[in-house]
């Protein structure tokens, strides 16, 4: 859910409405990828908790969150490579991370990785 998207939920008076309406797509979805065998990808924003400044909370809340079968946290870490961390899955345990970089070819990994593999 971007910007764009939040903003013309916005101009809805009915919250609920707004809800309802993003849950039956979340449903559409999955459907769609269970049918066809199919994986569906969605990105999402995300913005920092005001109580803690080290967490970050999904834009579009709960429904995302309980509505996707995995979650992956993407972090740039202090030497310019990308941190994994898996928040959700069915079958693999929570808080597994790699940490990788992207560059012209492709994904490498690095000697930081703990040597999890996503992939």
């Amino acid at each position: 859910m971007d910007s764009c998207g939040r903003l013309e939920l916005s101009k809805s008076e009915d919250i609920h409405e707004v809800n309802i309406e993003l849950g039956k797509q979340i449903s559409y979805l999955t459907e769609i990828a269970r049918k066809k065998s199919v994986p569906v990808l969605i990105t999402n924003q995300v913005y920092t908790d005001f109580d803690n400044k080290d967490r970050v909370n999904i834009v579009g809340g709960d429904i995302l969150k309980y509505g996707s079968k995995c979650l992956i946290e993407l972090q740039i870490t202090p030497n310019g490579n990308r941190r994994a961390i898996l928040k959700k899955h069915r079958s693999m345990e929570a808080e597994k991370e790699i940490i990788f970089k992207i560059v012209e070819g492709g994904v490498i990994g690095t000697t930081e990785s703990k040597g999890f593999k996503f992939f």
